[in-house]
């Protein structure tokens, strides 16, 4: 027995799709991340943002088949040694430190230990004096990548840059 759902991928909204056993419909995309390139001001290329959409409205039992569908279409991407990986979860509807969990949940779990780091994050950006947005973050690049260095200073200097403008 097949241990992921097949999955396609859809060449008109870039996503790979997967409908699970209860029916539910997932869309998976890699989309390109221009946050690297703007607060370095300098080129950064290979930076995706992973959006992970469950597109059916009902609440789903836990399905192990669920996070092996997306293992297999991250370490798709991951073959490519240079691209890498931010995972951002919102704390708007706070449920942001859970989705967090899970996914760091699933990294320790994974194969990617051996090749991928992954890195964590929680950003809080001021929106008013009175008012903070928590960003639970993660970051995930290849051991090879040629760029790492670059790339994680970047990635642990987001916060201060994003406030510094306030």
């Amino acid at each position: 027995m097949e241990n992921h759902y097949n999955y396609v991928f859809d060449h008109i909204t870039s996503t790979y799709n997967f409908t699970t056993k209860n029916n539910i419909l997932y869309r998976i995309a890699f989309v390109v991340d221009e946050r690297f390139s703007e607060l370095s001001g300098e080129e950064i290329p290979n930076v995706f943002q992973l959006v992970v959409e469950k597109a059916s409205e009902e609440t789903e039992p836990y399905d192990s088949k669920v996070s092996k569908t997306i293992e297999n279409i991250i370490e798709r991407f991951f073959r490519k040694i240079e691209n890498s990986l931010v995972y951002v979860c919102s704390d708007e509807d706070k449920k942001g430190k859970i989705r967090h969990d899970i996914f760091d949940r699933w990294y320790k779990k994974s194969e990617f230990k051996e090749s991928i780091i992954k890195m964590d994050n929680i950003i809080k950006i001021n929106i008013s004096k009175l008012e903070t947005l928590r960003l639970y973050t993660s970051f995930m690049f290849h051991k090879e990548n040629s760029s790492y260095e670059q790339l994680v200073g970047i990635y642990n200097q987001i916060e201060q840059i994003l406030n510094s403008d306030k």
